[in-house]
């Protein structure tokens, strides 16, 4: 009994003591996203070659029917492309071209493991190879 109070007082005397010299903080996350988002903020700027954000945000503009004429047919145009390429290839896609041209045949020497006759039944699968 008394050895066992012993180890409950140092267990909690040495926990205390470990607590004591643990140099890690709790990370809190807030403040985390906060400076990597200043610090993201602060490489973008740079970019820039800005100090501070820019206070006035300009209205964006009118985009011009032109502009929009052709970008919608621009658009259309490379779907119309790749609808052609998707057509194509599965054109060119045939029998011939799925099978192998040039068939190899590889030749070698069948492996059997050293067949074991207890009694008078020779182990499974060995039957047709002791005949020889």
């Amino acid at each position: 009994m008394h050895c066992y109070l012993l180890s409950v007082f140092l267990t909690l005397d040495l926990a205390t003591v470990a607590f004591a010299l643990s140099t890690c903080s709790t990370l809190d996350m807030d403040q985390f996203m906060r400076k990597r988002i200043e610090a993201i903020r602060g490489q973008i700027l740079s970019k820039l070659k800005l100090t501070s954000p820019p206070e006035e945000y300009p209205e964006p503009e009118e985009v011009p029917p032109e502009v929009i004429s052709i970008y919608n047919s621009t658009r259309e145009l490379l779907q119309e492309k790749a609808n052609h390429r998707a057509a194509s290839c599965e054109k060119e896609r045939s029998d011939e071209e799925y099978y192998a041209k040039e068939v190899y045949k590889i030749d070698m020497a069948p492996y059997f493991p050293s067949a074991r006759i207890t009694g008078s039944h020779p182990v499974r699968g060995t039957e047709d190879h002791q005949q020889n």
